[in-house]
């Protein structure tokens, strides 16, 4: 037994040993990564719970039960705060152990704050367009599997909008001047998005906005002042050489409608592409909304 906790106190993991969260023992590792200098400050306390987020005690209790039943858990990664206050990501995970004549629970703890910062940082890069630095293609794709999972897609509408004739501003100032023109009606739509609505270019001169709102009057009210927006103003492409500045007027087709359960979110946009295809046979520079 000696020998193991010798092993134990070396590990530069936290681990401790507790029954019905009191503890029996901990490494200065534990001690450490609780805010507190030495483990025998840990030994002094009545429960760990102390030690646990308000949000996370009832699934630790219900974690320690089931460990103590031998049925198995799960490694599981929780946001930890320490006694000064000091926010970490960790792995825990409990084994039911039999210490010193008695069933307890070892829990070891892995400190992977770095490695979640980096699949976070991986994931934002992969759901980011290049270009305009907002989301993508694959984000509301997520999205969209999100809210059919959760139930709450009927509280949404999907608005596909179009910048009219952009392949002209390319062919006429060239790809320069063209991703400035993208640049400056992102903003444009990132003005108008609101906290709940999720937007993302799909690529080219389309994007799309995902608008929370069950008024549909509401959702064209907006969708035309995005409209009306483009159309009555100009965007502003500066030559730093020469101080010219080239003014370039657009305008905008958006096609929408309400998103339902009958969605096929993986291959089609459904009716909204259908809708902006209507606004563009009609004339363009309009919203077409489809039931």
């Amino acid at each position: 037994m000696n020998e193991f906790k010798d092993i134990l106190d070396m590990h530069p993991n936290p681990f401790v040993v507790h029954v019905n969260f009191k503890p029996l023992y901990a490494n200065d590792a534990f001690a450490r990564f609780s805010g507190l200098e030495s483990a025998k400050e840990i030994l002094t306390m009545d429960s760990l719970m102390v030690l646990i987020n308000p949000e996370e005690r009832e699934d630790a209790l219900l974690r320690y039960q089931l460990a103590l039943d031998n049925k198995k858990t799960d490694s599981k990664i929780i946001a930890h705060t320490d006694l000064a206050g000091n926010p970490v990501m960790v792995e825990i995970t409990d084994k039911s152990i039999m210490w010193q004549g008695q069933q307890a629970l070892c829990t070891y703890i892995s400190i992977v704050t770095d490695t979640i910062k980096k699949q976070q940082h991986l994931k934002r890069l992969s759901e980011q367009d290049a270009l305009t630095q907002i989301h993508n293609r694959r984000y509301i794709l997520n999205v969209l599997r999100d809210i059919h999972k959760d139930q709450t897609v009927n509280q949404y509408f999907k608005a596909i909008m179009d910048i009219d004739y952009f392949k002209k501003v390319n062919d006429k100032y060239g790809h320069l001047a063209g991703d400035k023109v993208l640049l400056q009606f992102t903003q444009i739509l990132q003005d108008f998005t609101q906290p709940e609505d999720h937007l993302a270019r799909l690529g080219g001169e389309e994007f799309i906005l995902l608008i929370k709102s069950q008024s549909k009057e509401k959702v064209l009210k907006r969708l035309e002042s995005i409209r009306t927006s483009i159309e009555q103003n100009h965007f502003v492409i500066s030559d730093k050489d020469t101080q010219d500045e080239l003014r370039i007027q657009c305008t905008l087709s958006i096609g929408v409608t309400a998103l339902n359960a009958d969605d096929d979110i993986d291959t089609s946009y459904g009716q909204a592409d259908k809708a902006l295809y209507i606004a563009k046979q009609q004339g363009r520079n309009q919203v077409i909304m489809l039931d």
